[in-house]
């Protein structure tokens, strides 16, 4: 029987809470992509303790390098271009969300086996 580390098991609760927090946080997100330019994009951050980190525009060119110094490690971070619309990030927060509950629930069979 495989089972998993306590932090893997909270992984999946922690990231429905993040999607929550970037879906309070829609309309800033979609402020930045309306103003954001045409060689932008836009990077929304939760950091590990689940308070809003800002949504961020980068360039398209550094987003490699740029990405890994706004998401702290343990956080999360989702990625939009430009003129994403507030019910478009909201859905995304949502699909977010419902991958990290069907992974949670996989884990959780997976673990009672």
């Amino acid at each position: 029987m495989h089972t998993f580390s306590r932090e893997a098991m909270e992984r999946p609760y922690r990231t429905i809470q993040a999607a929550g927090v970037l879906r309070k946080n829609a309309k800033t997100i979609g402020h930045a992509t309306a103003t954001a330019q045409e060689d932008e994009i836009i990077v929304a951050v939760v950091h590990k303790d689940l308070s809003f980190g800002g949504a961020r525009t980068i360039a398209r060119e550094e987003l490699t390098r740029q990405v890994l110094l706004v998401e702290d490690e343990g956080g999360w971070s989702l990625i939009f271009s430009l003129d994403t619309s507030i019910v478009q990030i909201e859905e995304r927060c949502s699909e977010l969300a419902r991958i990290a509950r069907k992974r949670w629930e996989v884990m959780q069979r997976w673990a009672s086996r």
